[in-house]
């Protein structure tokens, strides 16, 4: 006997959704990932974390708890890997496997550094790899949707 489905946690690896064998659909994070960027093609600017609060309340209907903006602390966390897997989706776009040290220099290059300005090391980018492959999949896959 199955039990009950659970609601998943927005950090869960997506896979196939158990009911229907589809590919499961963007995260929370995704949808965060995605307002991030249109923040910057409208405002030409990386939002900062309360920017970005606010942006997802008023433009994207998106609330966290009780119905208030999600948390600029909630939002902060993710800041460093949106900027790493923009830079992992450019190399992935001609290179299935992106090579590790490429985006490590190319980080740096662009003054994206992990904590207390410390530079970003391979092994970081390689802990991030399955979701950002994860993430690349699900957002190709919400782009064809969106254009049917």
């Amino acid at each position: 006997m199955r039990s009950p489905k659970v609601s998943a946690a927005i950090d869960d690896p997506a896979g196939e959704d158990d009911a229907t064998g589809e590919p499961a659909a963007l995260t929370t994070v995704d949808r965060y990932y995605l307002a991030w960027r249109e923040y910057q093609s409208e405002l030409g600017e990386e939002p900062r974390a309360e920017q970005l609060s606010a942006y997802l309340a008023s433009k994207k209907g998106m609330n966290g708890r009780g119905g208030k903006p999600v948390s600029p602390s909630t939002l902060r966390r993710y800041l460093l890997p949106f900027r790493v897997y923009k830079v992992w989706a450019q190399q992935r776009v001609s290179n299935e496997t992106p090579s590790l040290d490429a985006i490590v220099q190319e980080c740096a290059a662009h003054g994206i550094t992990a904590q207390h300005n410390k530079p970003l090391t391979t092994d970081y980018i390689a802990d991030q790899a399955v979701d950002f492959e994860r993430r690349w999949q699900a957002l190709i896959r919400h782009h064809a949707q969106s254009q049917q």
